[in-house]
């Protein structure tokens, strides 16, 4: 799609609120501003990006690819000097287009800033993408759990860089996902999250994905499984011995209780002489003085 180039009449309130509005609008181009009643809030806020400033209608003239005049003065003068001036392929909006113009730009700008101050408050992190997967949105948050810069991140394509990430999931099902564990590449930090369609009118417009830190929680929960595999391992080693298979080992008792029971079981194995002794210590994955403290403890003679 070709750029629209416009050139915004008066530098007021209103022709201020029209720059914001489409100064970052790539279907945009604003060639030039006409500072005729000399109100220059635009310009003594340093707010231009290059932008052409005129101070008399006559200098449109030189231009000769102005497709949109936007007339923010509300001067009927004004306007009658710019309908001269302009050329046949040139449109122009003026009153009461403008107001209903402005009123719209000043409520999206508010709506806008609003959501981006809510968004960047949150403490999760969180991500919006476009259809396409490129980021147009992180919050400081999500800027913090990765230890990076906004600028690294923004308008990279998430898709091609974490593949199979549950943004790209999202995209593709148009469904919202949650999941408990996801880390960025190769990034230790593993996140829970919740990632749901923008929806608009019922196209797939981006994503928004929320993701929090893992509870502690999940990875308890997971320390005791490996826990409970080593101590069902330990559980086998100890069948073993000749005559602990008889034990009800099911049941719960102290340590001290198992650890007295262990060396009277190894002893009745290996016998109670000095080389007896060696061989209960090296099956019980201790030294012969840490055996003999033990019996020495437990008063088994």
């Amino acid at each position: 799609m070709n750029q629209i180039k416009l050139v915004i009449v008066g530098a007021g309130s209103e022709g201020t609120s029209i720059y914001y509005c489409f100064r970052d609008n790539p279907n945009f181009n604003i060639i030039g501003l006409v500072d005729v009643e000399n109100v220059t809030d635009i310009i003594s806020n340093g707010l231009l990006n290059d932008v052409m400033v005129f101070k008399s209608l006559e200098q449109l003239s030189d231009i000769t690819d102005i497709d949109l005049i936007i007339d923010a003065t509300n001067n009927p003068l004004i306007s009658e000097q710019i309908d001269s001036l302009k050329r046949n392929n040139t449109r122009v909006i003026g009153s009461p287009g403008i107001e209903l113009l402005v009123t719209l730009i000043d409520n999206k700008e508010k709506t806008e800033v609003k959501l981006l101050s809510l968004l960047s408050s949150v403490q999760d992190a969180l991500i919006i993408t476009d259809n396409q997967g490129f980021v147009k949105f992180i919050n400081k948050t999500f800027e913090r759990y990765l230890g990076i810069c906004p600028d690294e991140f923004l308008n990279i394509n998430i898709f091609d860089k974490y593949p199979g990430n549950p943004l790209e999931h999202c995209a593709r099902c148009g469904q919202s996902i949650s999941g408990h564990k996801y880390s960025f590449g190769n990034d230790n930090k593993e996140f829970s999250y919740t990632v749901t369609p923008i929806m608009l009118r019922e196209s797939l417009d981006g994503v928004i994905g929320v993701f929090r830190l893992s509870p502690d929680i999940f990875r308890l929960m997971e320390e005791l499984q490996r826990s409970t595999s080593i101590i069902e391992g330990l559980y086998d080693r100890l069948g073993q011995i000749n005559g602990l298979d008889e034990l009800n080992i099911s049941d719960v008792m102290a340590i001290d209780k198992m650890e007295r029971i262990m060396l009277k079981h190894a002893l009745t194995r290996f016998g109670c002489s000095v080389e007896g002794k060696k061989k209960a210590a090296k099956a019980l994955n201790i030294s012969l003085a840490t055996l003999y403290n033990k019996l020495k403890k437990y008063q088994i003679n």
